[in-house]
Formats: C-alpha cells, sequence, structure tokens
C-alpha cells in the first residue's frame, strides 16, 4: 500500500473512532489505525484518552509513553497533565507529583495543573482537602473582604467537574458531548447557587485557597479561582 494510502486509511480510522458514540467501536477504530501505524500519535492520544475515561489507567499511561518516547512532541504539558491524572487515580502520587511538576515547568500558570498538584500534595500530606492546618492569615490579608463576581470560565469549570482533564474535554466537545454539562454550569453560575458560599477553598467565611489564607469573602461572590465542593 502506498504510503499516501496508509495515511488516508489511518485518518479515516481515527475519524470514525472520534465520532463514534459506542465505546467498544471507538476504541476498535482506534486499534486498527495503530495496527497500520504503531507509533502515530493521534491514534495513540485518542486511546490513552479513550482507556482515561474507561479507568484502564495503567493502560492509558502506555500510550501516553509511546507519544512521549518518540520525542516530537513540541507540547508535551497536556500529556504529562494526563499521565499525572492517571498515576493519582493508581495512587502513585509520588509519580504523579512527578509529571505534574513537568507539566508546570511548561505551563507554569495552568489553573487546572495547578489544581491537579496542590490535590496532589494534600493527599501526600495525609491531609483531606476539606481540612487543612489553620493558618494565620497575614496582615495584608485582613480588611475589605473579597466581593466580585469573576468567575472561570464555563470550559474551565466544565473541565474540572466533568472530565478528567483538559484534553478529555477537549476531545468530548469535539463530539458534541459537552453542551449538557456546559449548560449545568452555566445555570448554576446564572442562578449563583456557584459562589463564595460554595466553594471548596470557603471555610467560614474566610479563603483557604494557597496564597489567598485568611482572606474575608462575601459568599455571594466569586474568582477565577472558583472550585465548587462536589456534593452532587
Amino acid at each position: 500500500m502506498a504510503k499516501d494510502d496508509v495515511n488516508s486509511a489511518v485518518e479515516r480510522y481515527i475519524s470514525s473512532g472520534r465520532s463514534e458514540k459506542d465505546v467498544e467501536r471507538k476504541e476498535h477504530y482506534f486499534k486498527m489505525a495503530l495496527q497500520i501505524q504503531p507509533k502515530n500519535i493521534r491514534a495513540s492520544n485518542n486511546m490513552g484518552l479513550l482507556l482515561q475515561q474507561k479507568g484502564e489507567f495503567r493502560e492509558a499511561i502506555r500510550y501516553y509513553e509511546i507519544i512521549l518516547d518518540l520525542g516530537v512532541v513540541t507540547k508535551p504539558s497536556p500529556i504529562y497533565y494526563n499521565i499525572a491524572v492517571c498515576l493519582k487515580r493508581l495512587g502513585n502520587l509520588e509519580g504523579a507529583k512527578t509529571y505534574i511538576n513537568r507539566a508546570l515547568a511548561k505551563k507554569p500558570d495552568e489553573e487546572i495543573f495547578l489544581e491537579l498538584k496542590e490535590e496532589i500534595l494534600d493527599l501526600l500530606n495525609s491531609t483531606p482537602s476539606a481540612v487543612l492546618p489553620h493558618t494565620t492569615p497575614k496582615a495584608s490579608d485582613i480588611g475589605a473582604p473579597y466581593g466580585e463576581w469573576d468567575p472561570p470560565a464555563i470550559a474551565t469549570l466544565a473541565s474540572q467537574l466533568y472530565y478528567s482533564g483538559w484534553n478529555d474535554y477537549k476531545y468530548h466537545r469535539g463530539l458534541g458531548e459537552t453542551d449538557l454539562n456546559e449548560k449545568i454550569v452555566r445555570d448554576r453560575l446564572a442562578n449563583r447557587i456557584y459562589c463564595c458560599q460554595t466553594c471548596k477553598f470557603n471555610s467560614g467565611g474566610t479563603c483557604r485557597k494557597k496564597g489567598k489564607v485568611g482572606k474575608k469573602v462575601l459568599l455571594d461572590s466569586i474568582c477565577k479561582q472558583f472550585f465548587p465542593q462536589k456534593t452532587d
């Protein structure tokens, strides 16, 4: 088979896998693509994301590592992030910390990466995220309480709440599967259900997010670092 024909066949399988709704058929198409081109980056990434979604974390990592071993990816931080998520779910917290640090070395201000690192460190320190040690607020934190309405982007909240990471969210968004979750987020913001009062960093009207510990907040306000308590 000519090289162009091989590439076309692989792309057809990948496209069919991405548009397929049935999980088993999706996996079948990605496997077909990888049988033809075992080192195809797009097929390996889609397979990794699918296996991660299915909870087959070790297998997902294997496909992500195939991509990294090729050494041709110019922006590997999402792959590092997904490996960190998988390792965290497997209970390998030190490994997860290593990979999230690699992701942050590439994109140090990425909020989703920072949130995952904080979760990993909480677990490593055997401190539940809902109970943080008491910290004396800085003098600069004392004063007028935070009272702005500056929520995170809908996409950011949807990816944090309903998906295993940003790549997973983008993958499902491409299939048109995120509309309902985005609507839920949008409605809860519009009705002020998502606000400081329901943020996991709220503790008796003060913020315990890193860098804001002890800062007073108005409970009907919201900031870019909002993360809802997972009660539903």
